[in-house]
């Protein structure tokens, strides 16, 4: 039974005393920070790390082709995609094209947790051919008296939800980091209160430069105006000098007063560093290199060319969200057909590399065209000139020479 439904007198036919759901990696549900700062989707994204990682990876998915397969044998035939997936001649419904879509579902991936696809129309084999994204902050899961996932959309409609074994569902739920409930774990969610330290930070430094004037040093004066004299004193003073484009006016002071620059103190130091840090900190929770998003500031380990930094990018970043999207595609095709998303434009270098391997074991007599092919999902040649294996016409073994 789930401890919040114990609370609220409901009874569940769930058997476990706590559900993970309750815990949600001890964050309260109004997403308050030690920074002072509410942190959820809507504000994280105000961070320019958070946006940056964001768009970084929703675009580099969202701009990938989409194929499907079916798979014969030791062999993958290349078949013919359903509209919902055709971005030459289709859409997956009215109102958004398949990048729209990939990168609406990404976005959601990684700001919520979780991605929803509302399956409106199917075809006469009863398979989903308009599909949209609903807003994951709309949609609330709860379970009926038989334990299956209801998801209920703005309060109004409820929805079961669509797998291989319930294709009469009509949501495609695809979470982000599992957590043991019925909801998906973002990044945001888990980093919080670094996000939390982001924000406010972004809104000091905002202030520190609005203020310009005032921590930039001190006037010193002989006499002892009144209070009114400094009041004047000081709005004539900050209506000429205060603001970024007013930072480098000339000044003028009478009276026997003196201005007197303060340096950076070493808070002020330290807060720069922290603003780094905070910047690697978030891009952690991404798992973005920070030289992705534009932080030059220190080179990366991470491979020693843009080919090998791309392939890295793509194997500790990419593939999880790719993944993810792959088998929530495979899930509406025919049986024996797959989804696939097409990385080469990303992994040119590494499919070189590729081919130079399997150009070794051509040339070494181990590998058939066929046994190449099926590796590349390519469809297999005629056995005669697919089958055959190479031989160089200098490597005979012992035997033969006796």
């Amino acid at each position: 039974m789930n401890i919040l439904d114990f609370l609220r007198g409901r009874e569940t036919f769930e058997t476990r005393a706590l559900d993970a759901s309750t815990f949600n990696l001890g964050l309260d549900d109004e997403g308050k920070t030690a920074s002072g700062k509410s942190v959820d989707a809507g504000t994280a994204v105000q961070a320019s790390t958070v946006y940056a990682c964001v768009s970084l990876i929703a675009d580099s998915v969202a701009t990938m082709p989409v194929h499907s397969f079916r798979k014969t044998g030791d062999f993958r035939e290349k078949t013919t995609a359903p509209a919902w997936m055709n971005a030459t001649d289709s859409m997956p419904n009215p109102e958004t094209d398949r990048f729209t879509w990939i990168h609406r579902t990404i976005s959601s991936l990684a700001l919520y947790g979780n991605s929803y696809w509302l399956i409106v129309e199917r075809d006469n084999l009863g398979f989903p051919k308009q599909i949209y994204n609903l807003h994951p902050e709309y949609v609330s899961i709860d379970r009926n008296d038989k334990g299956e996932a209801i998801y209920t959309y703005d309060g109004k409609k409820s929805y079961k939800r669509y797998t291989a074994l319930t294709p009469d569902g009509d949501i495609v739920h695809i979470k982000n980091f599992e957590q043991g409930s019925d909801y998906g774990l973002s990044p945001i969610e888990a980093g919080a209160e670094a996000i939390g330290i982001s924000l406010a930070s972004d809104e000091f430094a905002g202030r520190f430069f609005s203020n310009g004037a005032v921590l930039s040093g001190v006037i010193e004066m002989d006499s002892t105006p009144s209070e009114e004299s400094l009041r004047i004193f000081k709005q004539s003073f900050n209506r000429k000098h205060q603001g970024t484009k007013k930072s480098h006016n000339i000044g003028i002071l009478t009276e026997g007063a003196t201005w007197k620059p303060i340096a950076i103190n070493h808070q002020q130091m330290q807060f720069l560093e922290s603003r780094k840090f905070n910047k690697i900190e978030i891009c952690g929770l991404f798992r973005v290199s920070p030289y992705l998003i534009g932080d030059l500031s220190e080179t990366t380990k991470l491979g020693s060319s843009i080919e090998e930094q791309n392939r890295i990018f793509y194997e500790l970043t990419l593939l999880p969200y790719i993944n993810r999207i792959e088998q929530a595609m495979t899930m509406m095709l025919p049986r024996g057909q797959f989804a696939r998303i097409d990385v080469s434009g990303l992994l040119r270098a590494s499919i070189s590399q590729r081919y130079q391997a399997y150009n070794l074991g051509r040339n070494a007599g181990f590998l058939s065209v066929n046994e190449i092919r099926a590796k590349e999902d390519l469809p297999p040649l005629d056995s005669e000139i697919g089958d055959s294996y190479l031989q160089n016409l200098n490597q005979v073994s012992l035997e033969q020479e006796e």
